[in-house]
């Protein structure tokens, strides 16, 4: 029989009567490991040496005690086997003692119960541990779970079977001011309904597995949600339900977003489909608008032009006869006239005193309620304007204005192409009756034919980038060459390989020609700025470095962003491609392994009359070209490449400008070695005055070029 371990503490003054203790635990089967005390200080240093497990006590000792070592027991926190042995007892005192925590107690003179008592003893001492354990994992497993409960994210509410609250957890708090409080004891209904009674019943739906939940909305609460319910069973036979509600209104704003994105690109594209020259003006006014009526649930529409000083109807669908009566041609003198040649949107919510009497009477008449006009202009020229209304109550947004806007500067520059085109088809009916009228001049008529084909081709070709008719192409062709580049696997030659990179690069530029034309575009016909919000520009600049982090590496060029995140009020869009062809020309400027640094401050409206003589040569009224603030934010990019030479720094503003011959276009040994569009820096001057701001440059400190940005913040 193997022996048991047995650590044990002996309270007991004398030597033999210990001994006999120990003799008797040993025949019992223990391998026994012990020591003895016989004061209060050496029993709390036994205890607080080594792990016991059981103390043997006399009750009577000349220092010393068993309730003094019951005592001392106690104050160690430690549960152990309490036994008391002793020579003489009374009954009254052994019963006081099993009262104050002894487990047991015997007679020196009957040790053979000794073994069975430690024994029983130690076994129950073990039971007690195990039930402590396991109720304190209960405890701390209760706890964990309140946690997770609390810390989710949906709102979870628990009911009775009447609806009635009983628990919730903290996520609904954020939901309803006044906490706990206000939601406990109160029905889900009322808390999430108030008075107005919901349809249906929302809160009494039970999931199932595979069935969709509908999204709702609380009139007590902002947004969108989501809702399950599912049975439960509390103890005894009371029944509730489990509440979890799903806060998704972002969810909803998201999808909302993107439907709205898709129907704008959606009509975009089918109004530049429908936008042909080809067809007649006419013709393409008419289409527009019936695209409008599809695509953007329009009622009503028109489109007056300019003849002279008068305004007058070419299109329009779904007015009445009184109305376009009405409408039909308007003096220059008319308000109507006079507001479209400020070249500005306005709009309304009901016909108003901006429209002629009979033309508001006809409108009231046949319904019109939410009302926009657009100007159809190119740059500052206006040449007329469109207008679109519905019968519904919805408003128009910003967003459904700026859209108008594109949409209208489409179209006005295929009118405007149309009036060049009959022109030119005018000049050559005067040449082709000079050429019959003036036989004898023959060479010289052959050379205006010439010039004028020449000139006709220009136009052609001006249209057909105008007509947005090179993207689709020019993008078939990058995919292809790019596929066969990188991609398709085909065994190449150098001198293939080379050829179609060429081909590659080449319409990488030509793309990059029609998007700053394009640019131009949309900046001129666009007007006023209308998506104007804050935004951190340093922030801007590290996100279009990150667009040319692989030449920025083939050319150990370094990029160093630093300035005062501060917010400015700009159309984040537009500063993106300012800030990018600025970077791109820096870049381009720069030679392998050298710096650009993009920095930004605010600057105090003082701070203007030191700028007045350097901005004065590219901005001649400055500084009242520029809004009025407080402050200013100024942004620049710097390098230290090869620089321009100062006088054709104000000239590079200008479209189509180069500077100088082709060495002053590439400073790489491998890329950026060809010149430019000459539209890059036009596109951010266009920008500037669109946010009322400025842009120079200057020659930086120690070489290169710096390029300033200067925007007015809010007051």
């Amino acid at each position: 029989m193997s022996s048991k371990e047995l650590k044990v503490l002996l309270v007991e003054d004398s030597q033999e009567d210990s001994l006999l203790l120990v003799r008797e635990l040993v025949r019992g089967g223990y391998k026994l490991e012990h020591q003895r005390v016989e004061t209060a200080e050496g029993m709390r240093r036994a205890l607080e040496a080594s792990k016991l497990d059981v103390v043997i006590s006399d009750y009577s000792m000349p220092s010393f005690d068993a309730p003094g070592a019951l005592q001392v027991l106690h104050e160690s926190g430690q549960d152990l086997p309490f036994i008391i042995v002793s020579g003489k007892i009374g009954e009254d005192l052994a019963v006081a003692a099993m009262k104050s925590g002894a487990s047991d107690y015997l007679m020196k003179g009957n040790l053979a119960r000794l073994v069975p008592v430690v024994e029983r003893e130690l076994r129950e001492a073990e039971e007690r541990r195990t039930h402590r354990q396991t109720q304190e994992k209960v405890r701390r497993g209760k706890a964990e779970w309140e946690s997770v409960f609390d810390a989710v994210s949906d709102l979870i509410i628990i009911t009775d079977a009447e609806g009635v609250i009983s628990r919730c957890n903290g996520r609904v708090t954020s939901y309803f001011p006044g906490g706990y409080d206000a939601v406990l004891g109160k029905r889900i209904d009322e808390i999430f309904f108030g008075a107005e009674q919901p349809e249906g019943q929302v809160f009494r739906f039970l999931h199932s597995q595979g069935e969709a939940d509908e999204d709702v909305r609380f009139p007590n609460l902002s947004g969108w949600y989501n809702v399950a319910s599912y049975p439960m069973r509390a103890e005894g036979n009371d029944r509730g339900f489990v509440h979890i509600i799903k806060d998704i209104t972002k969810r909803r704003e998201v999808e909302e977003e993107k439907r709205t994105s898709d129907r704008e690109l959606l009509t975009l594209y089918a109004v530049a489909f429908r936008l042909q020259y080809t067809k007649g003006v006419e013709k393409v006014m008419g289409d527009l608008l019936f695209q409008l009526h599809n695509m953007l649930q329009m009622d009503f529409s028109c489109i007056h032009l300019f003849e002279g000083e008068k305004l007058k109807m070419r299109a329009s669908l779904g007015v009445s006869p009184a109305f376009e009566k009405a409408m039909k041609a308007l003096p220059g003198d008319a308000e109507w006239s006079r507001l479209a040649q400020s070249g500005r949107p306005f709009l309304g919510e009901e016909p108003d005193a901006r429209f002629p009497d009979k033309a508001k009477k006809a409108a009231a008449a046949m319904g019109l309620h939410s009302w926009c006009t657009v100007p159809l202009k190119i740059g500052q020229e206006v040449m007329g304007v469109m207008t679109v209304g519905t019968l519904s109550g919805r408003s128009y947004s910003d967003r459904d204005v700026f859209l108008l806007c594109s949409i209208a500067g489409q179209l006005a520059v295929l009118i405007d192409n149309y009036s060049l085109y009959d022109k030119m088809k005018e000049k050559a009916e005067e040449l082709y009756k000079s050429k019959m009228e003036l036989k004898d001049n023959l060479q010289k008529v052959k050379r205006a034919n010439i010039e004028l084909g020449r000139l006709n081709t220009a136009k052609n070709n001006f249209i057909g980038i105008a007509s947005h008719e090179l993207k689709t192409p020019i993008t078939s062709i990058m995919g292809g060459a790019e596929f066969l580049l990188k991609y398709s696997g085909i065994p190449m030659t150098p001198e293939q390989h080379n050829i179609l990179a060429s081909v590659y690069e080449g319409t990488v530029q030509l793309r990059k020609l029609v998007e700053d034309l394009l640019s131009i575009s949309r900046i001129e016909t666009q007007g006023p700025l209308a998506q104007k919000k804050p935004a951190n520009l340093i922030q801007v600049c590290r996100e279009v470095q990150n667009l040319f982090v692989l030449p920025l590496s083939e050319r150990h060029i370094t990029v160093r962003i630093d300035g005062e995140e501060t917010d400015v009020p700009v159309d984040e869009a537009f500063v993106t491609l300012a800030i990018r062809n600025l970077m791109e020309n820096a870049i381009k400027f720069t030679p392998d392994g050298g710096e650009v640094r993009l920095t930004g401050r605010v600057m105090k409206h003082a701070r203007l009359k030191e700028l007045a003589p350097t901005l004065r040569q590219f901005y001649t009224p400055f500084p009242n070209n520029v809004a009025t603030a407080e402050s200013y934010y100024l942004l620049q990019v710097s390098d230290n490449g090869i620089g321009i030479p100062a006088d054709e720094r104000v000239r590079i503003f200008d479209k189509f400008y180069g500077v100088g011959d082709i060495a002053h276009h590439f400073s790489g040994e491998t890329a950026f070695m060809s010149k430019g569009s000459g539209l890059g820096l036009s596109i951010v001057r266009g920008i500037m005055d669109a946010h009322e701001g400025v842009v120079w440059v200057e020659e930086a400190a120690g070489g290169g070029s710096t390029f300033s940005l200067l925007f007015p913040l809010q007051n």
